[in-house]
């Protein structure tokens, strides 16, 4: 029977030992996430390993937008109190640096700025253990906004996962994947990344934004762009600005008004759609002025044809 390859690689790392033959190193096609998840259970009860972070890799997906946000905090934790949980790291047969970043790209961080070695699990993993490990873990602890959420199921979806198996993973339902990847699709990556993740802003505001670009066609990707506010403070405030800017935009154009000036400036014209301003000055114009009322119902009529043959 064929061995449990997951089950296999985390029972090696509960022995200390590396999986070694060809049929450990083989992925198979992963059954479920449910077998993902007892993997991490049995790895977590296991011994971890000090990794020096150059010889960790990045993931292909980002479970977040900045590794950066919040990171002071944690360098000043680990810093006093040591790593409390390890990371999760898969072992690369390309590449390198043997081994790629599971989960834990913010405590790889922290340590490799400290100057010390990081604390890591280490499994065999295919692509498809790799991202489920990932977002099974992400999804109980971290804290991710809307939009990340978001931008991270799309990841899936590219990497093949169905609707149903990133539900699964993210623990939301078939309306909010729905959404969620109806944003990510309207929106462009470029509009989000310049965003950022605004945390303090839920669902409702980003599909605002969504219906918003659907409706104003007019707009390439770089005039959207230009219309968030540089001078934001917060990632929250930006996306919050866009959709004033676009709120503003997408009202009815105003009215252009054309402005001439004859008989050396005694006469000025404004014309605009629906409305004409003649201002006189000098005896003259004035006089000019009284002619031109005396004379408008006949123009009407001239411009209606009136008693035309």
């Amino acid at each position: 029977m064929r061995k449990n390859l997951l089950a296999s690689s985390l029972k090696a790392v509960r022995d200390g030992k590396a999986a070694t033959t060809e049929e450990e190193q083989k992925p198979r096609k992963l059954s479920g996430v449910l077998d993902v998840q007892r993997g991490l259970d049995q790895l977590s009860a296991g011994a971890a390993r000090q990794i020096d972070p150059a010889q960790i890799s990045e993931s292909a997906v980002k479970d977040r937008f900045d590794v950066q946000d919040g990171l002071e905090d944690l360098v000043s934790s680990i810093r006093t109190s040591g790593q409390k949980l390890p990371v999760l790291l898969r072992r690369t047969h390309q590449g390198p640096l043997p081994y790629e970043v599971v989960y834990g790209r913010r405590r790889i961080e922290a340590c490799r700025l400290l100057g010390i070695q990081v604390l890591a699990h280490i499994a065999e993993l295919s692509d498809r253990e790799a991202l489920i490990s990932q977002g099974l873990e992400n999804a109980a602890r971290l804290q991710r906004s809307f939009i990340e959420q978001s931008v991270y199921a799309e990841q899936l979806l590219r990497h093949e996962f169905s609707r149903e198996d990133i539900m699964e993973v993210l623990a939301v339902d078939k309306t909010t994947i729905s959404r969620m990847l109806g944003v990510v699709t309207d929106v462009p990556r470029a509009v989000i990344d310049r965003i950022g993740p605004a945390h303090d802003s839920g669902r409702r505001p980003w599909q605002q934004l969504r219906d918003l670009l659907k409706e104003r066609t007019d707009l390439d990707q770089p005039a959207i762009v230009a219309l968030i506010p540089t001078d934001a403070a917060s990632s929250n405030e930006r996306l919050h600005g866009l959709i004033r800017a676009l709120t503003q935009k997408s009202g009815p154009t105003p009215p252009v008004s054309v402005k001439r000036v004859l008989a050396e400036g005694r006469v000025k014209v404004e014309s605009a759609p629906g409305k004409i301003v003649i201002r006189s000055s000098g005896e003259e114009m004035r006089a000019f002025s009284t002619f031109l009322d005396e004379r408008l119902e006949q123009l009407l009529a001239d411009f209606r044809g009136d008693g035309d043959d």
